[in-house]
């Protein structure tokens, strides 16, 4: 049975429950944009242009991922993910952050390893690398009265600075919850066997974009004072090159030009790029990075 969600204004079908994304709730004769259904994936691309050791790819709108316990992956032409799943492997878990950016850059949108918070009208997207703390200070944010949009993805449209509206929907491991006072009883899980929950901020769905105001660079050190820098030109442009999402298969299907030619138009049309330096001790520090973070897009 077939399940539909919203998926950053699109209308997403899938024969796998996805419970990071929201059900759809629009007409029901809409057709899906995007499908992801069981099926036979070969072993390899006929005719690759990359073979690595993990993925490959062909031309600019096939990547084939194959991942011992998990099973192979074909997202192709940024509408469709077939799924060749190996026994025991958890379906809820296919639909990742970075199975998404794949289908992102072949649309021709350009997505960064972050979260998204609207302040005010503005959005200011929270992007580093994996288990810097993005989704859990998007949370704090939420806690102050912001609007989540996005988590873990953050799709950009280059062309106009865009940011294209997710859902409020947070992916937090449970030592992140219980330091933000958060029960886990009654979420759910966002991977099957794994104390990750998926924590509801109240946004299920929407059709609106949001123009994204101000890049915040999160970054992790040992102890010291929470510190926020703004970067500007190369050093900004260099810095947004490093967080975006599955930049090296992007590479191989030919994006980098684009990546790079969108990037330098975000930074040359107005978008702040921030570096905020966090220590590594827990919820107060990301208190005072939200306090910080919320200055520095006033300002």
């Amino acid at each position: 049975m077939t399940q539909a969600y919203h998926f950053n204004g699109l209308k997403l079908e899938s024969e796998f429950h996805l419970p990071a994304l929201a059900p759809w709730d629009g007409p029901c004769h809409v057709r899906s944009d995007i499908v992801v259904k069981q099926a036979a994936v070969p072993p390899r691309l006929d005719a690759a242009d990359y073979v690595g050791p993990v993925f490959q790819t062909k031309g600019t709108n096939e990547y084939l991922l194959a991942l011992p316990g998990t099973g192979r992956i074909l997202v192709r032409n940024g509408d469709e993910v077939l799924v060749d799943a190996e026994a025991g492997a958890d379906p809820s878990a296919i639909l990742s952050g970075p199975l998404q950016a794949m289908l992102w850059h072949q649309r021709g949108l350009l997505p960064l390893h972050g979260s998204v918070v609207v302040v005010g009208t503005q959005a200011v997207a929270l992007c580093g690398p994996s288990a810097v703390g993005k989704s859990t200070l998007a949370a704090v944010l939420a806690g102050q009265g912001n609007t989540v949009i996005a988590d873990d993805v953050c799709v950009i449209d280059p062309a106009t600075a865009d940011v294209l509206a997710g859902c409020g929907r947070l992916r937090l491991w449970r030592d992140a919850l219980d330091r933000l006072g958060v029960e886990t009883g009654a979420l759910e899980r966002a991977v099957r066997d794994k104390e990750k929950y998926v924590l509801d901020c109240g946004i299920h769905s929407t059709q609106e974009r949001h123009r994204l105001a101000a890049v915040i660079l999160l970054s992790r050190r040992e102890s010291g004072a929470v510190t926020i820098e703004r970067l500007r030109g190369a050093r900004a442009t260099g810095a947004l090159h490093r967080v975006v999402h599955m930049r090296r298969p992007a590479s191989a299907l030919d994006r980098g030009p684009n990546i790079f030619a969108g990037l330098t138009r975000l930074v040359t049309t107005g978008v702040t790029v921030w570096r905020l330096m966090v220590p590594s001790h827990g919820v107060p520090s990301l208190h005072e990075a939200a306090t910080l973070a919320l200055g520095a897009i006033e300002a």
